[in-house]
């Protein structure tokens, strides 16, 4: 019997279907292949594995609905094993299209190798499965149909792969580019189909169909398989969009945390004045230049970054030949290189730069940038200037200055401390400072500290200090605290000032000063001999005449024991008073180291009246008290305090010597402001000098015939001695006053 062409038709509806499928993978794989691209790691393998699935079975799935839409007139069923065999070549022909795609770069080698053997997959897909046809016909192939199918895989599987290659970024295949490629693909991958299924032609056969494994497709199985693959596809196409979601936040929050990053850096490069730059060897051209480093050259970013001539141009010129050279020796070495220069801006402004630079270098080995960064150190550089310059202070000066811990050790020790002290450097700094501490001073050592502790400055502290050789040293001290930065006290800087030949001659002045205090109290004795001779002479006579009275009524018959006995009582009180005057008087001559004790200056200021009471009344001058009663005593030498009142009594008697009236003396005491006794002494003589009031305490200046000029100048000092102050004024109508404050015991204590 001859054989009989089977001839097929087709079901346009399915046809439709398979390339509406066609499409929806092709759009699913546009977008696989953004997400392939965008993962790393382990989750590419996972996107690649799970995309090449989700492809393979939209281009399977394509493929046999495109064979269930060929129908013949004998009966068809499918060998089931066949048909995955040919679901496997579909996912792998999808595993090489999505490996191909998701590359960084795609060349023509790799794309022709890549369409190759993804269209060589599709065309093994489509010719398995038609293997796994089972019908009562035999199957030829048109060989030039088949060739044209396979050439057809290919040139569709390149322009798949280009489509998809360029549309696989997410930030443009979002629309209708994406939309368009996948239409475009969609159409041609069912010609490579129907091209195939045009190469086949069946016979009816009267052989006997092997069943085994084999299933017929029902109209209900059609609209499954289409349904699982739409639930594929658009499963694939959910998972891609959800991860595509979080990559865009996780990409913001990145982004976000670069601007962070780099708002950091820019700040941090501000503060450290930091420029970071980048630039390339080949040309010399710039790569990257910071804001801090526009800033520090004084380069406007807005004109691009400057030449290799500009930036040559800002280098100080005794600075460049050091500046080339350390890069030339930097790129022969291929290595770091550190440098320090000068900078000049267009305003004349100088600038010192350190700079550190580190090579890149290619593949192959070849150096071809530098990067590094730019630091301003001009304050730097300004700080170490007045370091140096105060170091040379410090070791120039003859003063001794010492830095310390609060523990005491020496940390430093200048020229002017090797001078005072006798100990070098290398003795005394690591000791403790008791080494120039005398046993008996140390204890000031603990209260210097606390004072320091609290933050304060101990400002010309006088005491003594100790020489190598033991010798002692009067020293005035200056100790200010050192603080850290967070202003907590860790140390003392120390400035000794050697006042030993201060003191020596202070000495010297106020045994100088208490010698003419001598001198002048001998001179104004002197002038009062007559005086004092008539204070002296008066007691004298009494006596006498009391002795003549005692003896007249012990030799009467009858003694008169009772008038005896008073007599006797008036010679011991006139021998008394005799005794006082002498005594007053020899303290005066006497010459010796004043001595300060509490003194009741009322007392004082009786015994100078009782002194010089005979003087008074012998020129007419009638002397008047105001003692306050009760004033708390002072600390003082009691002879110094004897000459103030002295001098100042005298005067006031030669004041009115010439003077026609009234002729009073009055001397007062009193409270005083300040825990302070004041104390006056007024007369009614001529009154200052007109014009010239200011100079009598000047040493010299006199208004006397016979005067030195040393009395008020020296009472003046005897009274500044003692934490006082003299000074003087008119009286009204005529006179003047001459006053002067002494502490008293309570202000001396404290």
């Amino acid at each position: 019997m001859a054989a009989v062409n089977l001839i097929g038709s087709y079901n346009y509806a399915l046809v439709a279907l398979s390339v509406l499928i066609a499409m929806f993978a092709s759009y699913a794989a546009l977008d696989l292949a953004g997400r392939v691209t965008a993962a790393v790691g382990w989750s590419r393998a996972v996107w690649l594995l799970g995309g090449a699935g989700a492809m393979g079975t939209g281009i399977w799935s394509m493929h046999y609905i495109g064979m269930l839409a060929f129908v013949l007139p004998v009966p068809l069923a499918y060998h089931w094993p066949t048909v995955l065999l040919s679901l496997l070549a579909a996912i792998l022909a999808s595993v090489v299209a999505l490996g191909v795609v998701s590359r960084q770069k795609m060349g023509a080698s790799r794309a022709v190798a890549g369409s190759v053997l993804m269209g060589a997959g599709i065309a093994s897909m489509h010719y398995i499965g038609m293997a796994a046809m089972r019908l009562p016909a035999i199957c030829q192939f048109n060989s030039s149909l088949v060739v044209m199918s396979v050439v057809f895989a290919i040139l569709i599987s390149f322009a798949a792969l280009w489509i998809t290659f360029h549309f696989r970024d997410e930030k443009k295949g979002m629309g209708w580019e994406k939309l368009a490629g996948a239409v475009v693909m969609g159409a041609a991958i069912p010609v490579m189909h129907y091209t195939g299924m045009a190469a086949a032609s069946f016979t009816a056969s009267g052989t006997p169909v092997d069943m085994s494994h084999a299933v017929s497709i029902s109209t209900l199985g059609t609209a499954g398989i289409a349904a699982v693959t739409f639930v594929v596809l658009g499963l694939a196409l959910l998972t891609s969009g959800v991860d595509r979601r979080f990559a865009a936040q996780t990409l913001e929050l990145q982004e976000e945390k670069l601007q962070r990053s780099e708002a950091y850096l820019a700040e941090a490069q501000r503060l450290t004045h930091t420029g970071s730059w980048a630039w390339r060897v080949a040309g010399g051209d710039a790569l990257h230049l910071s804001e801090e480093w526009y800033r520090i050259y004084g380069f406007d970013p807005e004109n691009g970054p400057p030449a290799l001539e500009q930036l040559l141009e800002r280098t100080h010129p005794e600075d460049r030949a050091k500046v080339k050279g350390a890069i030339d020796r930097a790129i022969d070495r291929k290595s770091d290189y550190e440098v320090e220069f000068r900078i000049l801006l267009p305003d004349a402004t100088t600038k010192y730069i350190h700079t550190v630079g580190h090579p890149v270098l290619n593949a192959s080995g070849d150096l071809v940038q530098f990067v590094g960064s730019s630091t301003d150190i001009t304050e730097r550089k300004r700080a170490e200037q007045v370091t140096r310059l105060l170091a040379a202070i410090v070791e120039s000066s003859h003063d001794a200055i010492v830095s310390k811990s609060l523990n005491g050790v020496i940390t430093s020790w200048n020229k002017g401390a090797e001078r005072l002290f006798g100990y070098s450097a290398e003795e005394a700094v690591g000791q403790n400072i008791t080494l120039i501490i005398p046993p008996e001073r140390r204890h000031e050592e603990r209260t210097i500290v606390e004072q320091l502790t609290r933050g304060e400055r101990v400002d010309n502290f006088e005491t003594v200090r100790m020489h190598k050789d033991g010798t002692l040293l009067d020293v005035s001290l200056t100790i200010s605290p050192m603080k850290d930065a967070s202003g907590r006290v860790v140390g003392a800087s120390k400035l000794a000032r050697d006042i030993t030949e201060r003191k020596r001659a202070e000495e010297a002045l106020r045994q100088a000063q208490t010698d003419l205090a001598h001198a002048s109290r001998l001179t104004t004795l002197g002038e009062f001999t007559a005086s004092l001779a008539h204070e002296v002479k008066q007691p004298i006579a009494a006596i006498v005449t009391d002795a003549n009275t005692c003896v007249r009524w012990i030799t009467r018959d009858e003694p008169d024991l009772k008038e005896v006995r008073e007599a006797a009582w008036r010679i011991v009180k006139d021998a008394n008073r005799a005794s006082e005057i002498i005594n007053r008087v020899r303290l005066l001559f006497k010459k010796g180291t004043p001595q300060r004790e509490l003194v009741d200056v009322n007392e004082v200021a009786r015994e100078m009246i009782i002194l010089l009471g005979d003087e008074a009344s012998r020129r007419s001058i009638s002397v008047r008290t105001e003692l306050a009663e009760d004033i708390p005593h002072v600390i003082g030498d009691r002879v110094q305090l004897q000459q103030v009142l002295m001098n100042l009594i005298v005067n006031g008697v030669e004041a009115m010597h010439d003077v026609n009236g009234t002729r009073e003396l009055t001397i007062k005491s009193q409270p005083g402001e300040n825990n302070e006794v004041l104390l006056s002494v007024s007369d009614t003589g001529m009154g200052l000098p007109r014009h010239r009031a200011d100079d009598i305490f000047n040493a010299f200046f006199t208004t006397k015939t016979h005067g030195t000029g040393m009395g008020l100048r020296i009472s003046r000092s005897i009274v500044e001695s003692h934490g006082g102050r003299l000074w003087a004024a008119d009286n009204s109508p005529r006179g003047a006053s001459f006053c002067f404050t002494l502490p008293t015991k309570a202000e001396a204590d404290e």
